[in-house]
């Protein structure tokens, strides 16, 4: 088979179809959403996604299509998270345990709600993960709170009151069960999403600075350079759409 040829032939079916394909850019986007243990951004990805786009022809028949795609879809997403810490033992299990079902199902909206199943399963795993070494209540209550409020500008005292607690209480009982300050965890969270958004996305410094809240461009700089050692432009030059199988990230 000439496939060279019939590359070409499928190119131009795609364009003329108005055929849809996720970037690179959002695709990788999306599995740090999840990886991450961000749910709130990834319940954002999965409402916006196009309907009615067609997807990568891996099968004529519809639903066998669709079950390809989504055994295409845990297998990364397992990869993924292996990568980001999830035990490998249980995110292959995990990911058995889909496919197994992906091939028992009997509709493409079968396999679609899987597909969003599995999406947001792993990502709940990946946010527990961050809560093992938490103990107490407030402690969890303060990690889920500054997952989910990244984009905004966030202290000590602005995360202490959303949750009705003392500053102070709340500062203590955080570095006393994590081993870090609140404030630096803060910090962490928000320069690591500014990496992600560095490797994946062409946003520029000021738009990632807006997007996580913080007061101008040139404070951004400042922390992130702090926290990695180089400033976000150099950053984006040494791990711009490196793989993700690599781990010489200094936020990993």
């Amino acid at each position: 088979m000439d496939t060279d040829r019939e590359l070409q032939a499928q190119l131009l079916a795609e364009r003329e179809a108005s055929f849809y394909r996720t970037s690179y850019d959002g695709e990788i986007a999306f599995y740090d959403a999840v990886s991450s243990g961000n749910t709130a951004l990834l319940e954002e990805m999965l409402a916006n996604v196009p309907t009615g786009g067609k997807i990568g022809v891996l099968s004529d028949n519809e639903l066998t299509n669709r079950k390809y795609h989504t055994i295409v879809l845990v297998a990364l997403i397992s990869r993924f998270c292996i990568e980001a810490g999830m035990d490998v033992s249980v995110s292959y299990a995990l990911s058995d345990i889909y496919i197994r079902r992906i091939d028992k199902a009997t509709t493409v909206e079968e396999v679609n709600a899987i597909s969003n199943e599995i999406s947001r399963d792993y990502c709940e795993r990946m946010k527990n993960e961050a809560k093992k070494k938490a103990v107490s209540r407030h402690v969890v209550q303060s990690i889920d709170y500054i997952r989910s409020h990244i984009r905004e500008n966030l202290t000590v005292e602005t995360v202490a009151e959303a949750l009705s607690l003392n500053a102070s209480y709340l500062s203590k009982l955080f570095k006393q069960e994590t081993g870090q300050t609140l404030g630096h965890y803060i910090r962490e969270q928000k320069i690591q999403t500014a990496c992600n958004m560095l490797r994946h996305l062409d946003e520029s410094s000021l738009n990632i600075a807006n997007y996580l809240g913080y007061s101008s461009q040139s404070h951004f700089i400042q922390v992130f350079r702090k926290v990695t050692g180089m400033t976000p432009e150099e950053y984006r030059r040494n791990y711009y759409h490196q793989s993700w199988m690599k781990s010489e990230d200094p936020q990993q």
